[in-house]
C-alpha cells in the first residue's frame, strides 16, 4: 500500500500505462470500426493522463533536488 504522495502518484502513473497499453490492444483486434475508434480514443484519454502524472511527478524530484 502505497504510504505518500509520491507513490500513489508513480502507482497511478502504472496504472495509466497499462491501460494504455490495452486500449490499444482492444483496438487491435476490435472488429467492428466503431469499436476500434472507441478504443484508440480511450487511449489517446489515458495518454494525457499519463503526461499530466509524469509531469507532476517529474516537478517533485526536481524540487526534492
Amino acid at each position: 500500500m502505497p504510504v505518500n504522495p509520491m507513490d500513489v502518484m508513480r502507482m497511478a502513473l502504472d496504472r495509466e500505462h497499462a491501460a494504455v497499453r490495452d486500449y490499444t490492444e482492444y483496438a487491435k483486434t476490435a472488429k467492428e470500426k466503431a469499436i476500434r475508434e472507441m478504443f484508440l480514443f480511450l487511449a489517446g484519454e489515458e495518454k494525457k493522463h499519463v503526461k499530466l502524472l509524469q509531469d507532476e511527478i517529474d516537478r517533485e524530484v526536481n524540487r526534492e533536488m
